[in-house]
């Protein structure tokens, strides 16, 4: 799937960037189906924050953490099948 073909209500959830290399957590947006992210503006200030924040979004978007976090790990897998793909900004 591309951003071309994306359908017209795309299942999607936000997910912390989970940056080893820093506390600050970038909040990204992942697409079913489509592998990458697109980032956001928002940020918390470390992985508990950030995981706070993605479970307030994802609730109103009907899905708990296990739920997201499974969009999430699929996105990263078709990520890892696409040496192209990556983050879409």
């Amino acid at each position: 799937m591309t951003a071309q073909t994306l359908p017209d209500n795309p299942r999607y959830c936000f997910v912390p960037a989970y940056d080893v290399e820093t506390d600050v957590q970038q909040i990204h947006i992942v697409i079913e189906g489509l592998s990458g992210h697109v980032p956001t503006a928002l940020i918390a200030l470390n992985l508990d924050d950030a995981l706070v924040i993605a479970d307030k979004l994802n609730r109103r978007l009907g899905l708990d953490r296990e739920a997201w976090t499974a969009m999430a790990a699929a996105s990263m897998q078709a990520e890892d099948d696409d040496p192209d793909g990556g983050a879409w900004h």
